[in-house]
Order: structure tokens, then C-alpha cells, then sequence
């Protein structure tokens, strides 16, 4: 491991979380580590920089990893995976309210695919929600193979409407295409799909949990405080 600090200007612009754009920014220290498995060649790693915008002021994390086995097609090289923390991202999503309401499985992949999307992550975030249909599905005792065939099948039991279904199969749509030909979709394309996403779990699970809460003060079983 090294440790220095260089306290020069980092070689290329980086998100600032405070001014929401791409801005120069000093390095304040720069740390790096890593091992190399001789026998098998294999390698790793990481380079951590702390830098301070030159604009704002605000300090953040950017880490820098390598892995010999991740190899960039057009260069030829180990690719590089770059990440800042905290995540500087200005469409930071934040769960929905009375999440406690839908299912744990169901749950955990939404929390994940919200992860995802705020750290820029947008091909895992395409696939996580994709991921979430094939969750609720299962919840729901939807045994078909095939996620348009659930989608169907949840259509025909009306636990979903038509055109709840064809906002689904956008989701299903896009999630193949990250998944099999690694394809990055837009934010906006993808904060469309969590939108679509939040409103399914809402009318599935959030909304009915409350209506019968609701239910129980209304016919005084209840007391409010």
C-alpha cells in the first residue's frame, strides 16, 4: 500500500455532488493497493483519491479499481471502474413511503435496483427492474414461464391492468436489452421505468394495506393518536 499526498489537480474532470456538473478538483491525498496472484497471473487494483472541487469547495471520494480479467474490447486493456463517493448524482430517487408493506423478496430487489440507479449504475438498475416484475410474479403464484406470459397471466387475474401490462413490457423490454446485449440505457428512460415500477407496488401492496387501516379507525376499531 502507498499513501502520499500529491495535492495537485486531478488529471480530468469529476461530478461534483454540490455544484451538479463536471469540475476540476485538487487531490488532497491518494492511497493505493492491490495484489497479483504470480501463478495464475491474475491482478487487481485499487486507487483511491481524495479530492476537493476547486469550485465549491466540496470533498469527495473517487475510487479508481482494475481487474486483469476485465478487459476493455477496443483497447485491449484492463478496464477501468470508476466510482465517487457519496454518490454525486442529482437524481438521487428515494424510496416510496410504507415500503414495510410489499413482500421481503420483492422488497430487497427494489431496494438494490434504487441503489443502483443512484449511483449511476444504469445497466444493473435496467435489470433490477426487470427483476422486480419477475418478484411481484412470484408473489403472486404466477408459475408460467416467461416474463410476457406473467405479465399476461397477471392481466388475465386482473392484478394488474392492460395498460399496467404494456408499461411492463417497456420494463421487460429495456431490462432484456441491458441484460443481453449490455445495453445503457438514459436515466430519464430508466426513472420513467421506477416510476411505473413504484406505481405497481403502491396499487398491489401500499395502497390496500392502507385501506384496510384506514377500514379499521373509520369503523372505530382503532383510535388514532
Amino acid at each position: 500500500m502507498t499513501n502520499n499526498s500529491p495535492n495537485k489537480e486531478f488529471g480530468s474532470k469529476v461530478m461534483c455532488k454540490r455544484c451538479q456538473q463536471k469540475t476540476w478538483h485538487a487531490i488532497l491525498n491518494r492511497t493505493e493497493e492491490g495484489c497479483n496472484d504470480e501463478e495464475s497471473g491474475i491482478w487487481e487494483n485499487t486507487i483511491y483519491f481524495t479530492l476537493q472541487c476547486l469550485g465549491c469547495g466540496n470533498v469527495c471520494l473517487l475510487v479508481h479499481y482494475y481487474f486483469s480479467e476485465d478487459i476493455d474490447p477496443k483497447t485491449g486493456n484492463p478496464e477501468l471502474q470508476s466510482s465517487v463517493h457519496p454518490t454525486p448524482y442529482e437524481s438521487d430517487r428515494n424510496p416510496i413511503n410504507k415500503l414495510n408493506y410489499v413482500p421481503k423478496n420483492t422488497r430487497s430487489v427494489y431496494e438494490e435496483t434504487i441503489k443502483a440507479f443512484n449511483s449511476g449504475m444504469l445497466i444493473l438498475a435496467a435489470i433490477g427492474a426487470r427483476t422486480i416484475i419477475e418478484a411481484i410474479a412470484i408473489e403472486q403464484k404466477i408459475t408460467t414461464r416467461g416474463i410476457k406470459r406473467k405479465i399476461d397471466k397477471m392481466t388475465q387475474k386482473k392484478i394488474i391492468t392492460p395498460s399496467g401490462a404494456k408499461l411492463l413490457l417497456l420494463i421487460k423490454d429495456m431490462g432484456n436489452l441491458a441484460t443481453h446485449e449490455i445495453k445503457k440505457h438514459h436515466s430519464d428512460d430508466l426513472s420513467l421505468c421506477i416510476d411505473i415500477i413504484e406505481g405497481v407496488l403502491k396499487e398491489l401492496y401500499v395502497h390496500p394495506k392502507e385501506a384496510e387501516n384506514t377500514r379499521k379507525f373509520v369503523d372505530e376499531k382503532w383510535i388514532r393518536v
